[in-house]
């Protein structure tokens, strides 16, 4: 008998769109300040944020070569209206795409840190590939990759699924070394459709996903008790996995 969920994770992996990682043991992190990992651990749910809404303006836009040779071929084939529609459908498109994003790698990023975890505070969870995979699979809509990193100036992406552009970033980001969660709601799509909430959740366990909750290397000597009594309230059995970021081991002289 044909296990269909099997089946359509499966597919959902070989997804053209979706880059996967050659070895999937390798770890991926979560950087979150305090208020989202209590969110987090207690909801029991990812949050993925609207693409437009996003820090990056260019998110989920095309590449400037691209747009020029699409907008060409659109001229040469009598399609002119189709030059001032497009990128009105792709600004559409971009408020219906809803993502998670996750570090990849094997070490911590002092980076990452910096960017997520202002002020000395917050907390890392870590995970492998594998285990993230696993925590949506129950999700058929939900799909996950390694975003490609290019330059907007002068590379480009296929133009044949609303996905390439939400799995591409400018080579600027590169440092982020980004997996994505993603998500569309097409009953957002197309002109004039309503406007569409800023952020949507997926169901998520925690206890069964999270590997290792690393405290900000920068954070006060009390901070690991805080973030220790929250784990063990909200996700007791995961208590004895809170530790110290590896960033904060003394140096060796």
């Amino acid at each position: 008998m044909v296990d269909h969920s099997q089946k359509q994770q499966e597919n959902k992996l070989e997804h053209p769109c979706f880059p996967q990682p050659p070895d999937t043991s390798v770890r991926v992190w979560r950087y979150l300040d305090l208020a989202k990992f209590i969110w987090l651990f207690e909801n029991k749910k990812l949050y993925l944020s609207r693409l437009d809404l996003l820090n990056d303006p260019h998110e989920g836009t095309t590449p400037r070569l691209l747009a020029f040779l699409r907008d060409q071929q659109l001229r040469e084939l009598g399609a002119e209206q189709l030059v001032t529609q497009t990128p009105l459908i792709n600004q559409q498109n971009r408020k219906s795409m809803y993502i998670n994003c996750w570090h990849l790698g094997n070490t911590e990023s002092e980076a990452m840190w910096r960017l997520y975890c202002p002020n000395d505070g917050g907390v890392a969870i870590q995970t492998t590939y594998r285990k993230l995979v696993a925590s949506i699979e129950d999700d058929p809509f939900c799909y996950i990759g390694s975003v490609t990193y290019i330059d907007y100036e002068s590379q480009g992406f296929p133009l044949n699924n609303a996905f390439h552009p939400v799995m591409h970033k400018r080579a600027s980001f590169a440092h982020e070394q980004e997996v994505r969660l993603v998500k569309s709601f097409s009953e957002y799509w197309g002109l004039g459709a309503p406007e569409s909430p800023a952020g949507i959740t997926v169901g998520w366990s925690p206890e069964a996903t999270v590997d290792a909750v690393y405290v900000n290397p920068y954070a006060p000597e009390f901070y690991h008790d805080v973030v220790r009594s929250i784990v063990r309230r909200v996700a007791p059995v995961l208590e004895q996995q809170v530790r110290w970021s590896q960033m904060r081991a003394a140096p060796v002289y």
